[in-house]
């Protein structure tokens, strides 16, 4: 699915995504997260930041509220500084690595994906009980607060920077 509103687009945030596929979780007061996880040709070319910060929440008229804010400090300071620099080092301009899908974990330890997939749906509506696990590429795993928009790195380990 396309964003429904791009017309409404006009923020610099948010005119690198037009024409990405993505992901939406409904919120209270026909507010929005939304995850822009797919890039088909051609579309919008977002910012190096941007691709990396692809979450937003938007208010009913789809203007942007927040733009998401990783919070790595599980990480080495330097992380990001490695992963661009390998990035580079293959004659890119840096890493990207987008967040690709949310998924609800609910008190129960139920969650909202698919038992046909295994994945969670391209919408879903967010409940106060439930938890916004976001999964970003290189397999990392984040906690999202849909307040503050700060998405906390939960992986466990050391990976690879690559």
């Amino acid at each position: 699915m396309v964003f429904k509103r791009e017309a409404a687009m006009t923020s610099p945030s948010l005119a690198g995504f037009i024409g990405w596929h993505k992901k939406t979780l409904f919120m209270p007061n026909d507010e929005s997260i939304v995850c822009f996880f797919f890039q088909p040709k051609p579309a919008g070319e977002p910012s190096l930041y941007d691709e990396n910060h692809n979450v937003f929440r938007l208010n009913a008229k789809g203007e942007v509220i927040w733009q998401v804010r990783r919070d790595d400090s599980n990480h080495p300071s330097n992380w990001w500084d490695i992963l661009h620099a390998h990035a580079r080092a293959r004659g890119e301009d840096g890493a990207r690595w987008p967040f690709t899908y949310f998924e609800l974990k609910y008190p129960d330890g139920s969650t909202n994906n698919s038992p046909q997939t295994g994945s969670p749906p391209n919408e879903a509506v967010w409940t106060p009980d439930c938890t916004i696990w976001l999964t970003g590429s290189a397999y990392q795993e984040y906690i999202l607060d849909p307040e503050t928009g700060i998405a906390k790195n939960v992986t466990e380990g050391r990976p690879r920077p690559w």
